[in-house]
């Protein structure tokens, strides 16, 4: 199962983890996997093309199942682009979960 847990400090969104694997289908042919690889790798492309943000991104190239979205610049975090991006994000991971809750929770964790 995929794991979403995201990070708001001060009614700001500033990281997602994403932990686990989908497993709805065999290596390759993981459409779920493949929907969360696709929202967060658009998350990150998007705040660096339309917001000129680079957010921290740390990931598990060898063996998956692992990726951290950070935003630690104080600026980005006040961006209301960046912001609506993220929460565009966490919209999209939200409806994701609902459908296939079998492979994918999220979670929002306020501080």
């Amino acid at each position: 199962m995929i794991q979403a847990t995201f990070i708001r400090t001060q009614q700001r969104l500033v990281s997602v983890e994403l932990t686990g694997h989908a497993g709805s289908g065999e290596f390759g042919y993981d459409i779920v996997c493949a929907a969360v690889s696709t929202l967060s790798i658009n998350l990150v492309n998007s705040l660096e093309v339309l917001t000129d943000c680079t957010a921290d991104v740390t990931m598990d190239e060898i063996d998956g199942g692992y990726m951290k979205i950070a935003l630690s610049d104080l600026t980005d975090l006040k961006d209301e682009k960046v912001q609506l991006l993220f929460e565009s994000f966490l919209l999209g991971m939200t409806n994701l979960a609902e459908n296939s809750q079998e492979f994918v929770t999220t979670k929002v964790i306020a501080n």
